[in-house]
């Protein structure tokens, strides 16, 4: 680089560098050997000619005109050179430091080796919020702190530390305080565009506070007054030398005349030097002082007024990210997997690998998710980052056993067999025999309404097995058949025998109720199509339905297997509201009146019933062309879909395709317990799954929001806008539930089992008039989005409430109550919704961070006449997470030795403090200093061109005007 340093600011950490520029496009020594020689020969002929033509006159007149045309030669030449000036800042990056937290739900197990005490989730937390780490980190790295869990990449917690809002910071440092994606490419390097826009900023970062200081404390340059001195006397020098060349004094010319150019180049050097470097200044305030320019002022303005969006955009960013959050919250372990991999090469792409000092990975290392581990430390290694790990957990199997999960249903009816689950899993160094109890009972509960501590429970079954220690999960299934009716309660103990190191496990309860109450059936269809004569057939048999049918296309007198055979719709409220369930096999929709369809949307939505739709060929598209027909908008209501206008039918309107397609099972039918054919979820799946599957359906476009989607046609021909048609779809519909299904079809999956079938249908039944059987008040029903979730699910509850007057509820918020299982209490607001077709209902959600069963409680009335409405919800925990509940010393182990890292393994004994410390002496700052080049001043080279001009101007004009006196051509 042609250039020099002129100054440093070591305040700023900033450099005015002086260079030719266009001389740094030359390359190869040919070209600079070429150029060179150029130049000697181009000065060797000039001065040659030159005393060729003025070899007459006397000495300093040659002088004088050689003199002045190799002035003008080397102007030309300092021209061809384009001399430049920018400021070069030097910006120190700061050091980094990434911490990541596992929120998995294998960190709700317990730290220590006993099994009880404080758990790894509550250790990290006490980790990053009761310790000096991250306060002390912040002092000296730019601090990150993510989560790792199932995402596919760390998500970002909370930013700090030097460039992160810090006051005390320099600006280089702020400068970098953007998030490290803005600054870094996917390799890590700095980009080129952020560099130059940073050094842009830096280079104009001169306020009007800045401009106005020059303004009222400038005064002359010395050297440009200097150099206007030696001007005017060269300029009075040059007058003279003029007159006596008029007068004939020839002698006394060539004295004088050799020192005009002298002084006048010298003057004009001087002032154009100074002219050109101060750039904030006027050549009036350089000479005489005064006031700078007023551009200049105009330009600071300008150029803080462009770094206002700027700052501004930082500050929001600072403010967005805020203190610190809740740790609590922020590190709740509800993630099902856990990505350990995956989170460490996404930390790795976010940050500049040469300041990143190290990883701070807070996990028990059960990564059982994601890519390979592999993959992650060997990008660590190539880019030299050291990881540090911290072992959450114990390094030993805790010596135990204990009910890890029970499922048992809800409700159930007397006189049906139900199947009650246990999920058992043992640890310790060998294999454990222990007694299972199976334990039933009534779920009591006191004048109060509130539960008893531990209500008694009999012993109705007791089993022995031996349970193997490898983490393995261990299902016993029991069968029962409740003849009482009532609210119950069941569980499940262990009495090992042996030593088992946590007692608290060993048992695990739920609630279930027998319901002796019977299920009112209306079955409507528009023609005895297959599906309804099996469902028929079914509901008429069971003996806890009332089925009740209105066959549209009946002839009078026919026969049909019913408690009672209707031939209309009923036309009274009290009639119509004795049904829990209507279930329509594509129904002839135009017959039914406004009234009648206005009616059936109060059952609906104010008595909690429940609508099952099972769409057909037949009658479906008739009512989609209604049109104009108020009916429509009531109709098309009571579907958790919308249909598309392109025909009702696919295959050219044919029933039936030339293929069956099995369904597009979602994960939301995985939680539904209604779709369980196999009893439960993993089974259903299979079974699901093994279903050749159906033919047909009916077009529709999307599901509405707020509704459920379990199935999908799976043709992918049928699919409109990216798309496939929905198959099975539920929605609240006010107090009551309504499902669809896009046709009549479902028999098909008796060629897996009758069962399966008979299955389907009744669960479905009971599962849409759920509402009606559990409500318990006569003011509202109390609704959730689904009985069963796993740890970390969001849970909707609904209420649909009325005053003492059986009018909608008018009020803007209500109150519920939210039991957890460990007897914490938490409140639930419920909002009133709008848009919804009936006044008084409300929602609200919440999310289940541990598992068992959790109870919403809302009490409506006065302490005369107090109503309490409840819903039951129970939790599980994913197995995958649970396996495995020793720490994984091994892998943190490699991480840590094969990264250069230190591993710090922590369980319950272990100081937070003592971590901390290890931690901060272990991890050494990596700042980096970067050179940001800036860009090139064009004031500069605006001045530096008028200088030159007028010194070159005038040079010519006096080697004109010499030899116009010599009488030279």
């Amino acid at each position: 680089m042609i250039g020099f340093i002129l100054s440093q600011a070591p305040a700023e950490q900033a450099e005015v560098v002086y260079e030719f520029s266009r001389l740094h496009s030359l390359e190869g020594w040919w070209i600079w050997a070429a150029m060179l020689s150029g130049l000697v020969i181009s000065l060797i002929l000039l001065v040659r000619f030159y005393l060729r033509d003025a070899a007459e006159l006397a000495t300093p007149i040659q002088r004088t005109l050689i003199g002045l045309r190799v002035v003008v030669f080397l102007g030309l030449v300092f021209l061809f050179g384009d001399f430049q000036r920018r400021t070069e800042r030097t910006l120190m990056l700061p050091s980094e430091v990434a911490v990541v937290v596992d929120t998995s739900q294998s960190m709700t197990l317990a730290a220590g080796a006993e099994g009880v005490g404080k758990t790894r989730e509550e250790m990290a937390i006490e980790l990053l919020d009761q310790s000096t780490l991250l306060t002390s980190l912040s002092e000296e790295h730019r601090l990150n702190v993510y989560s790792l869990g199932e995402e596919s990449e760390a998500s970002l917690l909370s930013a700090s530390g030097l460039g992160a809002n810090s006051a005390d910071a320099p600006e280089s440092v702020k400068a970098e305080s953007a998030p490290a994606q803005t600054l870094k490419s996917s390799d890590g390097s700095v980009s080129e565009s952020a560099v130059e826009l940073k050094a842009n900023d830096a280079e104009n970062s001169r306020s009007p506070a800045d401009v106005a200081e020059v303004a009222q404390g400038s005064s002359p340059s010395s050297i440009a007054v200097i150099g206007s001195l030696m001007m005017i006397m060269g300029l009075m020098l040059g007058c003279l030398t003029l007159i006596l060349g008029v007068l004939g004094k020839e002698v006394m010319l060539g004295r004088t005349l050799v020192l005009v150019p002298f002084l006048l180049g010298l003057g004009m050097v001087l002032t154009g030097a100074v002219y050109t470097v101060e750039t904030d200044r006027t050549f009036r305030s350089l000479v005489f002082g005064g006031e700078s320019s007023v551009a200049a002022v105009a330009e600071g303005e300008a150029e803080n007024a462009a770094e206002e969006p700027a700052q501004e955009a930082a500050n929001e960013d600072a403010d967005s990210r805020g203190d610190a959050p809740d740790w609590k919250k922020a590190l709740a372990a509800t993630d099902p997997q856990s990505r350990i991999g995956d989170a460490i090469r996404s930390v790795l792409a976010s940050h500049d690998p040469a300041t990143l000092a190290g990883v701070v990975l807070v996990t028990d290392g059960q990564n059982n998710g994601g890519s390979d581990v592999n993959a992650a430390l060997s990008s660590a290694r190539r880019n030299e980052v050291s990881i540090y790990p911290v072992g959450m957990g114990s390094g030993e199997a805790p010596l135990n056993v204990r009910v890890l999960d029970l499922d048992a249903p809800r409700r159930v009816y007397p006189g049906d067999k139900f199947t009650v689950t246990a999920t058992l899993q043992a640890s310790g160094p060998r294999d454990m025999m222990v007694d299972v109890e199976l334990l039933d009972g009534l779920d009591q509960v006191g004048e109060s309404g509130e539960e008893d501590a531990k209500p008694p429970l009999d012993v109705i079954e007791r089993r022995s097995i031996e349970l193997s220690v490898d983490g393995s999960l261990v299902p016993v299934r029991f069968e029962m058949e409740p003849e009482a009716v009532g609210r119950r309660r069941v569980a499940v103990r262990l009495v090992p025998r042996g030593e088992d190191q946590n007692p608290q496990d060993n048992l695990s309860d739920a609630k279930y109720e027998v319901v002796s109450k019977k299920l009112r059936v209306l079955a409507i269809a528009g023609g005895p199509t297959r599906e309804y004569r099996f469902v028929r057939n079914l509901y008429f048999r069971d003996r806890s339905i009332e089925l009740d049918v209105w066959l549209q296309t009946g002839q009078q007198g026919m026969s049909q297997d019913a408690d009672q055979l209707l031939s209309g719709f009923p036309a009274k409220a009290q009639d119509l509201f004795e049904y829990d369930v209507i279930a329509m096999f594509d129904p002839d929709w135009t017959s039914l009146t406004l009234s009648e369809l206005e009616l059936l949307e109060r059952w609906v939505s104010q008595q909690a019933g429940g609508l099952i739709l099972v769409a057909g060929p037949v009658f479906h598209p008739k009512w989609t062309k209604l049109r104009t027909d108020p009916r429509l908008v009531k109709i098309a209501g009571f579907f958790p879909v919308t249909f598309s206008t392109r025909g009702a039918m696919i295959a050219s309107g044919r029933q039936g395709g030339d293929s069956a397609w099995p369904l597009g099972m979602t994960p939301e039918a995985k939680r539904a317990e209604f779709l369980w054919l196999g009893g439960d979820a993993e089974s259903s799946e299979q079974l699901w799954q093994d279903f050749p599957g159906v033919y047909d359906f009916v077009d529709t476009k999307d599901a509405k929001p707020g509704s459920k989607v379990y199935a999908y046609f799976s043709d992918p021909t049928t699919q409109t806008g990216g798309t496939l048609p929905v198959y099975l779809a539920s929605q609240f519909y006010g107090a009551g539930r309504t499902f669809f299904q896009a046709s009549g079809e479902m028999w098909r999956i008796r060629g897996e089992g009758d069962q399966y079938f008979q299955s389907y249908f009744t669960k479905l039944a009971r599962w849409v008039s759920e509402g009606r059987l559990l409500r318990d008040s006569t003011r509202g029903v109390l609704l959730v989005d689904s009985s069963a979730a796993m740890v970390g699910d969001s849970v909707t509850v609904r209420a649909v409430l009325s005053d003492e007057q059986f009018e909608p509820l008018d009020l803007p918020e209500v109150g519920a109550k939210v039991l957890t299982p460990y007897g914490r209490i938490e409140e639930l607001p419920l909002l009133r919704l709008k848009g919804e077709p009936r006044s008084g209902t409300y929602g609200g959600q919440f999310v289940v961070r541990e598992a068992g069963d959790y109870e919403i409680r809302l009490t409506l009335g006065d302490a005369l006449n107090e109503q309490l409405l409840r819903q039951n919800v129970r939790v599980r925990l994913p197995t995958m997470e649970l396996e495995r509940p020793r720490r994984n010393d091994d892998l943190l182990n490699r991480l840590a030795t094969l990264t250069d890292g230190n591993y710090f393994p922590m369980d319950e004994s272990t100081s937070v403090e003592a971590i901390a410390d290890s931690l901060l002496e272990a991890i050494q700052p990596r700042p980096q200093q970067s050179i940001l080049p800036g860009t090139y001043d064009q004031i500069f080279v605006l001045r530096r061109n008028s200088a030159l001009m007028w010194l070159l101007a005038t040079f010519l004009t006096m080697e004109w005007v010499v030899r116009r006196l010599h009488r030279l051509a």
